[in-house]
């Protein structure tokens, strides 16, 4: 598994630590982003885009900013925002409180990001919760011989 992938799983992790009380519904999380909603709430956490920066000849900073967008069922939307209003400060918070997302980054790169707007998932229409979380990665840079 590659550190970019260690990383989105554990944004995964996170997200599916957060239940619903009031409902009894957890968050699915696949590993990696399906073609069907399945049950809602679902997760999907991917690479949404990135900067590398040469820091001198034997280090490059990687910074990847990974997409996490969290689809709620829009059946009952008084319900949905209810749900929505539960989990964004509940995720934001586990986020601020595993910075290295399980020793996978070097660091989570603030601000993290969010909106929620309502989206289709592969026809079917969502409320979505989407986040931008950047990453940091300290890489060697390896040695390059011709």
């Amino acid at each position: 598994m590659s550190i970019i992938d260690t990383a989105i799983q554990r944004v995964q992790t996170l997200a599916k630590a957060c239940a619903f009380e009031a409902t009894g519904r957890k968050v699915g999380a696949p590993d990696y982003p399906t073609e069907d909603a399945g049950t809602l709430p679902l997760s999907i956490a991917y690479i949404a885009s990135g900067t590398a920066t040469d820091l001198d000849a034997t280090s490059t900073k990687l910074i990847i900013n990974i997409g996490c967008d969290v689809h709620f069922d829009r059946q009952i939307l008084k319900q949905t925002y209810k749900m929505i209003d539960t989990f964004i400060p509940d995720f934001v918070q586990r986020l601020g409180g595993d910075p290295t997302l399980g020793g996978s980054v070097s660091t989570i790169v603030y601000p993290v990001t969010f909106s929620v707007t309502p989206t289709e998932w592969n026809t079917i229409v969502t409320q979505c919760a989407s986040f931008v979380i950047p990453v940091k990665f300290n890489l060697l840079t390896p040695t390059v011989t011709a």
